[in-house]
């Protein structure tokens, strides 16, 4: 059964290089979906039926941290490809998006898989 998501691309806040970077999500990441990512998300916008299509999905939890009184949140991660590269959803519990995907790879996918923003993708899950 194949479920896809589509979305087109969109500039992000700048936040999931910031997150992407921090020791314990890239080890957690590592652990749990079996890569090292990218420190940056690609961010799609989708539309809130594209994204209740994850409820159907059964997650991996990425766990939060605390560091110096403060609290990282889990994430929950969902195993995925575009144009045939392995990478993860990843859905924060603390989240300022509302209509953005994020999508986590070992790569930077913008320039491996020669993307910008305003482009239209498909993003295949992996069950």
């Amino acid at each position: 059964m194949e479920k896809s998501v589509e979305g087109v691309i969109v500039r992000g806040l700048g936040e999931g290089a910031y997150f992407m970077s921090m020791r314990h999500y890239r080890d957690e990441i590592k652990k749990k979906l079996g890569f090292d990512a990218y420190p940056g998300t690609l961010n799609l916008k989708v539309s809130k039926k594209q994204m209740d299509l994850l409820e159907e999905a059964v997650p991996i939890r990425i766990d939060g941290f605390q560091q110096e009184n403060k609290i990282f949140g889990e994430a929950d991660c969902y195993k995925a490809k575009i144009n045939g590269t392995l990478g993860a959803i990843i859905v924060p519990k603390m989240t300022k998006h509302k209509d953005v995907m994020e999508f986590i790879a070992p790569v930077h996918l913008k320039s491996e898989l020669k993307l910008e923003d305003g482009d239209k993708i498909k993003v295949e899950l992996v069950v």
